[in-house]
């Protein structure tokens, strides 16, 4: 698959961003504020409803969430309220951004909320990525010229898995900078839950071997299991959503964390005795 160029990857980054911040609009405006065809524009839409991150309508585009175009066959009204946690999730992994710097490893968790966060890896240079999650590690391909290494193989262009790659001679040859996932939960033990199972394994061995380990929690997941990656106390940076924060701020704060950035959507704890 050919990649996206520079310009066409920027032109829709700015169409999903406006389209999110506007609710809805229309192909006429999108196309006076790019400087754009009317068929460029449709194009463009199509290819980010394919993504998941719009719905088309008539005569333009909604924002509404990827779960409501996956779980739907039919167009469901704008739900305002779905807009506004989506614009939470967003500026939620939106903050990771801060400290990714040019030409580091990452490895990424799988996900619909780190798929949120790839979009905006464009302007990162030199990245190398390690994912697990096939549908994330394509998505990429479309906005990063980021090397992607999938545990199980590299993803070559054409979306095409090239050589055998198991999680213990990936550690070996690479040395991730970041490893940044999303939480289900914190517990009472102070013990990071996450809500997959079959990746607890790996995570627990990433976050063993990460320079900086970076965790997102939307809200609080009950789980009838608690699948441990780890323990608080060995986090570098917690990233919560508002809705997140009464019930783990005490908790974060008696674990020696400090509040560092507040915005509408998000607050970002850093661990003072580990950065």
């Amino acid at each position: 698959m050919a990649r996206a160029s520079s310009a066409l990857l920027k032109r829709r980054l700015d169409i999903a961003e406006i389209v999110r911040k506007q609710g809805e609009v229309k192909v006429d405006k999108l196309s006076d504020m790019l400087r754009v065809s009317n068929v460029t524009i449709r194009q463009d839409l199509t290819y980010l409803e394919q993504q998941g991150y719009l719905k088309r309508s008539f005569g333009g585009a909604i924002y509404i969430s990827p779960e409501n175009l996956i779980n739907h066959t039919t167009i469901e009204p704008l739900n305002y309220t779905n807009i506004g946690m989506e614009r939470g999730e967003i500026d939620l992994v939106k903050n990771c951004l801060n400290y990714i710097n040019d030409g580091d490893t990452l490895f990424l968790s799988h996900g619909n909320l780190i798929r949120k966060l790839i979009p905006f890896l464009h302007n990162k240079k030199s990245l190398r990525l390690i994912m697990n999650d096939i549908n994330n590690a394509q998505l990429v391909k479309e906005f990063s010229d980021a090397e992607v290494i999938l545990v199980g193989g590299i993803l070559q262009d054409g979306n095409t898995l090239q050589n055998s790659n198991t999680l213990t001679p990936i550690l070996n040859q690479f040395h991730i900078s970041h490893f940044i996932f999303e939480l289900a939960a914190i517990n009472d033990n102070n013990h990071l839950i996450i809500e997959n199972s079959e990746q607890q394994n790996t995570y627990q061995q990433i976050f063993k071997n990460a320079d900086h380990t970076i965790g997102v929690l939307p809200q609080r997941f009950l789980l009838p299991d608690n699948y441990s990656i780890g323990k608080l106390k060995h986090m570098d940076v917690v990233i919560l959503s508002k809705a997140a924060v009464t019930e783990y701020h005490q908790q974060l704060i008696d674990s020696d964390f400090k509040q560092r950035a507040i915005n509408k959507y998000c607050i970002t704890y850093h661990n003072s005795k580990v950065t």
